[in-house]
C-alpha cells in the first residue's frame, strides 16, 4: 500500500503536532477495503492499526477507531427504510458507459470505437446560444440500439474552429454520415465541413423538417433504442426543452425550444435528432424483399 511520510517540523498547530507525534502520515488507500498500512501505525503510535470502514460496518454508523463517527448509506438502504424520492427498477435500467460498453468503447483509445462506424450530428449556435455536437454509434444489428459516445458544447467559438474540432472527430472515428443544420448560422460551418467530408447532409429547418426529425428522435426514444450515459443530464434536459408548438399563422404545427443556460436552444437534442436522420424513419422494421433467379 503506497503511502507518503514527511516532517512536521512547525510548532504552530500544537495540537496537530501532539496527535501525529510530530509526523504527518498521508495514506492513499482508496481500495484497501479500509485497513491502514502497518508502516503507518509504526510511525504514530496514536494511529489505529485497522480502520474498519466497510459498509457492513457503518451501515448503522458508528463512531470508528480514530474518534470520527462515520455512516454509509447506499441507494438500497434508503430504499429499505422507507425512502420512495427514487426508483430503484428505473436507476437500475440507466447505462454506466464506463461498465455497459466497455469491451467497445474506449474512450481514451486512439481510435475509442474501433473500426465501427460512427454518425455525427450537429446544431449550430443562435444568437447568445451555443452550438452542440453530438457523436452516435448506430445499431449493429437492424432495429438494435443507438450509442451516444460523445457529446460537446461551444460557445462563442468561430465557425473555422467548430469546423475543425468535427474534422479532429473523422479523424478519431470511422464516421460514415454527418447531419448538419445549415439554417441561418450553420451555413457557414456546413461549407467548411464539406470540404473534408463531401457526402454532408444539410437540413435548411422548416415546420415539415423539424416535424420529421422529431418524429424519427421520438420513435427511437419511445422504441427504447437510444442509450447514453446516466451523467449526461443535459442531454435529457435538452431533450425535455423540446416542445410542440403552433406556428403564428395558426396553419401547421412545429417544434421549438426554450432559451436557457443549462440547454442552449436544446442544442444538444437537435444534434441527436439530425445524426438519427441517418436511419429511415422505419427503422429496422423496413419490409424487406427477395429476389429469386430462375
Amino acid at each position: 500500500m503506497p503511502f507518503l511520510c514527511r516532517r512536521e517540523n512547525s510548532r504552530e498547530n500544537s495540537t496537530l503536532a501532539r496527535w501525529f507525534h510530530d509526523w504527518q502520515v498521508v495514506i492513499v488507500a482508496a481500495r484497501s477495503g479500509g485497513r491502514l498500512c502497518p508502516a503507518a501505525s509504526c510511525l504514530s503510535p496514536r494511529l489505529p492499526s485497522v480502520l474498519d470502514v466497510s459498509h457492513a460496518r457503518l451501515m448503522g454508523g458508528r463512531p470508528c477507531e480514530d474518534a470520527i463517527w462515520r455512516q454509509i448509506v447506499t441507494v438500497l438502504d434508503a430504499a429499505d427504510r422507507g425512502c420512495d424520492l427514487f426508483d430503484i427498477e428505473e436507476l437500475r435500467r440507466e447505462v454506466d458507459s464506463w461498465v455497459e460498453w466497455a469491451d467497445d468503447h474506449k474512450p481514451f483509445a486512439v481510435r475509442p470505437y474501433g473500426d465501427r462506424a460512427v454518425w455525427i450530428g450537429y446544431d449550430p449556435a443562435e444568437t447568445g446560444d451555443s452550438a452542440g455536437i453530438v457523436v452516435v454509434a448506430p445499431p449493429l444489428v437492424p432495429g438494435g440500439k443507438f450509442r451516444v459516445l460523445e457529446r460537446h458544447q461551444f460557445k462563442g467559438m468561430e465557425f473555422k474552429d467548430q469546423a475543425a474540432f468535427i474534422e479532429q472527430i473523422t479523424k478519431r472515428y470511422w464516421v460514415t454520415y454527418i447531419g448538419v443544420d445549415a439554417t441561418g448560422m450553420g451555413t457557414g460551418v456546413a461549407q467548411l465541413v464539406r470540404q473534408f467530408f463531401p457526402g454532408v447532409t444539410v437540413f435548411n429547418y422548416s415546420p415539415e423538417v423539424k416535424a420529421r426529425l422529431v418524429l424519427k428522435a421520438y420513435d427511437v426514444i419511445n422504441d427504447e433504442r437510444l442509450e447514453y450515459d446516466a451523467g449526461c443530464i443535459d442531454l435529457t434536459q435538452s431533450l425535455l426543452a423540446i416542445q410542440k408548438t403552433i406556428t403564428p399563422s395558426g396553419r401547421q404545427v412545429t417544434y421549438t425550444a426554450g432559451r436557457s443556460r443549462t440547454t442552449g436552444h436544446a442544442d444538444l437534442a437537435w444534434a441527436l435528432t439530425h445524426a438519427l436522420q441517418s436511419e429511415p424513419l422505419e427503422g429496422g422494421r423496413a419490409a424487406r424483399g427477395t429476389m429469386e433467379i430462375f
